[in-house]
């Protein structure tokens, strides 16, 4: 059930997560896939997309040349000051710090047979592995 939420999930940081659709495609209700999202991953559901919206929005920070304001409203953020709180909150820096530093965004494990985009941890990007890790 988790790698199925997982790809759900991944199949649509750039819109809002529907619980109705995520529902129909799991089969159980939604306070039960939170609650064993949750318990099987140590993190709640809501976090963890938050945390893959990031992913994407340093992906293309780094490989385009949109504005930061663009990318956070693509993966819905309400706001620039919302988008930077929650991209500092993940990465311990601002957008505009993580292009200027041109920190490595790659390919990552999300579960059995699934990849996606995610952060690559480096020292010289100021990161750490605590707030890398999702």
């Amino acid at each position: 059930m988790i790698c199925s939420v997982i790809v759900f999930v991944e199949n649509r940081l750039d819109e809002r997560l529907d619980y109705r659709e995520l529902e129909s495609e799991i089969g159980f209700s939604a306070v039960h896939i939170r609650q064993v999202f949750a318990r099987h991953t140590g993190m709640p559901l809501a976090r963890y997309v938050r945390c893959r919206q990031i992913a994407h929005a340093a992906f293309d920070l780094i490989h385009t040349r949109e504005k930061a304001l663009d990318i956070g409203a693509k993966y819905s953020f309400p706001n620039p000051d919302s988008f930077t709180r929650a991209f500092r909150r993940v990465t311990g820096m601002t957008p505009q710090e993580f292009r200027n530093r041109r920190c490595a965004v790659g390919r990552i494990k999300l579960c059995a047979g699934v990849y996606g985009v995610g952060i690559i941890q480096e020292q010289e990007c100021g990161m750490d592995e605590s707030r890398a890790s999702y």
